[in-house]
Parts: C-alpha cells; structure tokens; sequence
C-alpha cells in the first residue's frame, strides 16, 4: 500500500514572511519604462507594503523581547505568544517602542513614510483610496528604502548567519527592483525641476508624494510632482502639519497653534514651521493658500492662552472665541 503524499506544510517565519511580501511589493510596481503599474497592482503594493513593514518592525520588537509586540505587554502570555493568539501593536506604537525601548534612532523621513502608508493601508481598507501612480510610487519608494536600511542596520544583526545569507539574497533583488521605481521618480523631478527653480521660496515637502514639490499660492495649493491639488488650504495645512511636521492641532510651537490663520487671504493655513525649499534647513512662517510668507510680520498672542495669533490691528488682546469665553464666565 502507497503512503500518503505529505502536503506541503505552510511555513512562514517572521523575517521571512516579511522579505516575502517586500518582493511582491517590488513585483507589482516595477513596470516597462514609460508603462504605470495597474490599479490593481497599486492596491495590493500598499496593502503588501504595509504588511511588510509591520512584520520587519516587529520581527526586531521580538528580539528586544517577545512581550514587546503585545498590545499590552504588562499582560502578555507565552503561551499565547508561540500559538500567535493576542492582539499586537500598532504600528505606530512599535515605531514608539523601538525609539523609547529599544533604543533605536529611526529617521524622521523614513517615520513621516511609514505614516503615509499607514493612512493609504487605512483608507484602502475602509473607504477606498483615490491617488495616482506618482505618488503612490514615490511614497512606496521612501518606504522601501526605509526599509531596507532598517533591515540592514537593526534586524540583520539579530539573525543567524543562515538567516541573515537568505535575506541578503531577497534585499538584493529588490534594491536591483527599486532601482528601476527610483528611476521613475527622478525622472519626473527632472522633469518638474526648471519649473520649480523660480519657486523655492514657495516650495515645500508634499504630504502626498514626500517630494519638495508642493507649491504654495493661489488659493489652490497644488504638487508639482504628483499633481495633487488642495481645494482647502487649511486642508492642506493639515496635512503638511501631521504628516510632514508630525504636528497634531493640540501640538504648540513656542505655546501656538502649528497652523495659523493667515492675516493675509484669512484662511487657516499658515504653518509657523514651513521648511521650504529656499529655507531649509531653516523653517519660515508660510502661508499654504496666498503663498505669503509671514516670518518678518508682528502678530501677536491672544492672552487668552488659546494658542492662536492675532493681526496687529485687531481690536483687543482676545481672539473672538477667548472673548465669548471670558464674557460667558460673568
């Protein structure tokens, strides 16, 4: 009597299933010059992406201590843990314990990345996600050598030698891949280069694409590289806030609110710290929707502490809501 043909066994490690995705990742948006990659494969590239950076992430949580990827570890169970029956962390909060516990310096653009691609993961798996293949590459290429350098630098080093030859394999094939995603995005900064030279003063990081191509100006502030627009200014003051500066509205720059309202177009889109492309690595006081820059113009602090800045020549030491407040206390 014949013996039973063995099934093949699904076998994934972490580090492994990980390096798995990042090469479908690079599968999907490495396309013939001149050919964007399909919808379809944009999607899965994101959904692939995230995944893969969760899994890295947490593979070197793991090597700081098994617990660490609990939700909470103050209640975390080993048995629990080999069966891979809890609720993990975040993303946002294993970046956190890799900065504050492990001890690790993450760069601020490859954070700033990893954000974007959370909001793009979220999206696509709630409401659905409206973006084009610029900047769908250009983020997922920040992401991407995010990625490898973190694999490089703070994972590899955790491994087996046997381990460590594997992944060296797979990060080869996908830096020879991401060549080809890079080549696209400088192109198109080429291309948008003469156009932007005369605009440095107006230009900064976009949200969207993290390209220094977001112009500001015109009551439509609009990127040059992905061609994103912003209807609303403050909108996309609140974009450039969050995910470019890391500020949220609770946050104070110097005891203020990150985003102003601008004495100029009255919209509620200047940044106190707008690092253009002129400034850097210095920060100015830029309007996102008239494109005035306010660095050398006297406002003064409401004294009501809300945070917000007032015109020289507005009437009173209270901005309109700290006013109805103090009358509302009598």
């Amino acid at each position: 009597m014949s013996a039973t043909p063995q099934r093949l066994e699904l076998r994934f490690p972490p580090v492994e299933n990980g390096l798995d995705y990042l090469v479908d990742v690079t599968n999907r948006l490495t396309t013939p010059p001149g050919v964007d990659p399909t919808p379809r494969d944009l999607k899965y590239a994101v959904r692939s992406l995230q995944d893969v950076t969760e899994t890295l992430l947490k593979a070197r949580l793991r090597q700081e201590h098994w617990a660490l990827v609990f939700a909470k570890p103050d209640g975390a169970s080993r048995a629990q843990y080999d069966q891979g029956d809890f609720v993990t962390c975040t993303l946002t909060e294993t970046m956190g314990r890799l900065q504050k516990i492990a001890g690790l310096a993450l760069p601020a653009k490859g954070v700033a990345a990893v954000k974007r691609l959370a909001r793009d993961r979220n999206a696509l798996a709630h409401w659905g996600l409206t973006s084009n293949a610029a900047a769908i590459e250009a983020r997922a290429a920040a992401v991407l050598d995010f990625l490898l350098v973190f694999l490089d630098t703070h994972l590899l080093p955790g491994l087996s030698a046997a381990e460590t030859a594997e992944a060296e394999t797979t990060m080869n094939l996908v830096r020879s891949q991401l060549r080809g995603i890079t080549a696209y995005v400088d192109k198109r900064t080429d291309d948008i280069r003469s156009v932007l030279a005369p605009l440095t003063a107006v230009t900064v990081e976009c949200p969207e694409c993290a390209q220094p191509a977001l112009v500001a100006g015109g009551g439509q502030p609009a990127c040059r590289f992905c061609l994103v627009a912003w209807q609303d200014p403050a909108a996309a003051a609140r974009d450039y806030a969050w995910i470019v500066r890391g500020q949220t509205p609770d946050d104070r720059v110097e005891g203020l609110r990150p985003v102003q309202l601008c004495p100029s177009c009255e919209e509620e889109a200047l940044m106190l710290e707008a690092a253009t492309v002129a400034a850097q690595p210095d920060t100015v006081r830029l309007c996102l929707g008239c494109g005035t820059d306010h660095t050398d113009t006297k406002l003064d602090s409401c004294e009501g502490g809300c945070g917000w800045l007032l015109p020289t020549d507005f009437p009173g030491s209270l901005c309109d809501n700290c006013t109805t407040a103090a009358w509302e206390r009598f």
